[in-house]
């Protein structure tokens, strides 16, 4: 029997870290009907950090980080890594942590303001727990007990690592990470540390509190049952003397940091939604989860959420575009997850050191391909092999419009544009057999993107020359 549902909207957004409220934002700003579910948790500080593109993104949606929910970084960056040990300018020096510096945040402070953004925009919040119901739709389970049901032909799954709804179609790798942290008074040497132990690797940062926030990334089998053991022990292998000022303030919390991606075909998600729902959208860590090494879970999660809303957008308003849309979300963030693995196995492989202890060995790689060597300025370009173009989904403004892109075996995402260069009239022009200087005559743009064409494998330098 389908029961009435307690709330209508077109858009239920399961999530409220700054990935969901971001989406669930601009979906209202759009002009959409959209419900929020919300779990308030606490939540133990991690040292999480933000980029320096991090104020150029979210001001292109009209939003601004205030000073209260993040730190500058600090100048001193601290590597203890593949038999390396040096201290690092983690900052420039000049406009340090200011607009375009790097920036430790304060986790419970940008939730909240993601919340406020999303109330401010008109979306509806409801608190509780939320699942699949079964007669379609969402099923919000309450604190009172109370059950609220929430119908909606579009849903978008930001519920982080639980996966409320997409957790099933997530791939893993073979190995699993466990994250252990506590929190210690602050010491004397206010800089950020990465360091290297036999059994995995230790991040820490000073926290806007005063306090330090000292993580330990270890393989989750090592962990059950010695999880204090184990992170003493780490703590102990690389040396905190300095950073930290006495003892944990905090127990010691364990939290699953593998990383993943979900097996979500190209185009399909308009028809196999769950709860009965036409659209099904996973953003941030429900999408795919980087290794904790890239430094990039919080940046990545408000990137999701924000370009998912305009993916979403676009199927709801722009059936014929639908498809694009959702290919386009779906392949940027499956892209952006094997292009980060296969950067970070490069990095775990330079710790020659533990290269035969299981973490390291589980987790070490050649890294990306090397970028294949600028041809000779005389030499005639030529299409790679496989490389050609393709009619794909962009984002333009607040759309996502066909476009033609170049695509490649191997290479998980197209690509449309290099700085202000259409790649697909340059890789045109090449195609003619033109050389690179050719190109690049009367506009150095063209010439540059030509071989930045070359480095990623769409264009490849013949053996004769122009003058041949």
């Amino acid at each position: 029997m389908l029961l009435k549902p307690d709330l209508s909207a077109e858009v239920a957004v399961v999530g409220a870290g700054p990935g969901g409220a971001l989406c669930a934002r601009q979906l209202a700003r759009f002009g959409l009907r959209v419900v929020l579910v919300h779990r308030a948790r606490g939540r133990q500080h991690l040292g999480e950090s933000l980029g320096a593109s991090a104020p150029r993104l979210l001001a292109s949606y009209g939003l601004e980080l205030p000073a209260s929910v993040f730190s500058p970084r600090p100048h001193d960056h601290f590597v203890r890594w593949g038999g390396r040990e040096e201290r690092i300018a983690a900052q420039p020096d000049a406009d340090a942590g200011q607009r375009e510096g790097q920036r430790l945040v304060w986790r419970d402070r940008l939730d909240a303001w993601a919340l406020a953004e999303a109330r401010r925009a008109g979306v509806v919040v409801v608190e509780g727990s939320a699942g699949a119901a079964p007669d379609g739709g969402i099923s919000v389970r309450r604190d009172d007990g109370r059950t609220v049901r929430i119908a909606a032909p579009a849903l978008v799954d930001a519920s982080g690592r639980s996966g409320v709804l997409t957790r099933a179609r997530r791939e893993r790798p073979s190995h699993r990470t466990t994250a252990l942290t506590a929190h210690f008074p602050g010491g004397a040497e206010p800089g950020t540390l990465v360091a290297a132990f036999p059994d995995g690797w230790v991040w820490s940062a000073p926290l806007p509190d005063g306090q330090r926030d000292v993580t330990v990334l270890a393989d989750t089998e090592e962990v059950s049952g010695r999880a204090e053991v184990l992170f003493r022990e780490a703590v102990a292998a690389v040396g905190l003397d300095g950073f930290l000022g006495g003892e944990a303030t905090t127990p010691i919390r364990a939290a699953d940091a593998t990383p993943y991606v979900l097996d979500w075909p190209d185009g399909s998600s308009a028809t196999i939604g769950a709860g009965g729902a036409r659209i099904v959208l996973p953003v941030g860590d429900a999408m795919s989860a980087l290794d904790p090494l890239t430094g990039l879970g919080v940046m990545k999660a408000m990137d999701s959420g924000l370009t998912g809303a305009v993916a979403l957008r676009t199927a709801l308003e722009r059936p014929e575009c639908a498809d694009l849309a959702l290919r386009f979300h779906a392949e940027k963030e499956r892209g952006l997850a094997v292009e980060s693995a296969a950067r970070i196995a490069g990095f775990y492989a330079e710790e020659r050191r533990f290269a035969d202890r299981p973490f390291w060995r589980r987790r070490s790689g050649s890294g990306p391909a090397p970028p294949a060597a600028a041809p000779a300025p005389d030499a005639r370009l030529y299409p790679a092999p496989g490389a050609g173009v393709e009619t794909r989904g962009v984002l333009e403004g607040d759309w996502i419009v066909p476009a033609e892109v170049l695509v490649r075996p191997g290479r998980p995402r197209p690509a449309h544009r290099l700085g202000g260069t259409n790649l697909v009239e340059v890789f045109r022009r090449a195609a003619s057999g033109l050389t690179a200087s050719e190109l690049a005559e009367g506009r150095s743009e063209a010439g540059a993107a030509a071989l930045w064409l070359v480095r990623e494998g769409f264009l490849t330098g013949g053996r004769e020359t122009a003058t041949d």
